[in-house]
């Protein structure tokens, strides 16, 4: 199956959020908000059993430091950009603290989602032409092509937003 490719943003929605997108302000410094970010699409781990992971990459774009912190709200949408599924958070011991992200650096967090994968009887699992990613914090959505195809009745989530470039 071949990987995803990043994908290019095409457009964002106003005023929108869930109760997945939070922060809290961390003292000195200001929460990034999503004019200060860009966002593109890793390159997705295939696993055996159809077991998906793919990365999210923000880059801070503006020209000063903002903090992001908690869980980004991940939706897929269908063709007329109703919302079908929502991500939940992936659970974690331990505590994940505010990122100062600084211009020009990254941060990311994974969609972690089952495509099907050998064994699997019925039909495939839909694939969703499009998502849409709220970073923590923020409120206004940004809309990515996606070909992420994920099988009703299994796990969809996503990970806490993490410094640096994917591991």
């Amino acid at each position: 199956m071949p990987s995803n490719r990043a994908r290019a943003i095409i457009g964002h929605e106003s005023d929108s959020t869930t109760d997945l997108a939070f922060g809290s302000a961390q003292p000195g410094a200001r929460k990034c908000v999503r004019e200060d970010l860009r966002i593109k699409e890793g390159e997705t781990d295939a696993a055996m059993g159809g077991v998906r992971e793919t990365p999210y990459i923000f880059t801070n774009i503006s020209s000063s430091a903002c903090t992001l912190e908690g869980y980004p709200a991940l939706e897929l949408l269908n063709q007329k950009g109703v919302v079908v599924r929502r991500a939940t958070k992936q659970k974690s011991d331990e505590p994940k603290a505010a990122i100062i992200l600084d211009p020009g650096k990254t941060a990311w967090f994974n969609l972690n989602y089952n495509s099907g994968g050998a064994g699997r009887m019925g039909k495939p699992c839909p694939t969703y032409p499009r998502l849409k990613i709220v970073a923590p914090g923020t409120t206004r959505a940004f809309v990515l092509r996606s070909d992420v195809s994920s099988c009703p009745r299994t796990d969809l989530q996503v990970s806490s937003i993490q410094s640096g470039a994917p591991q």
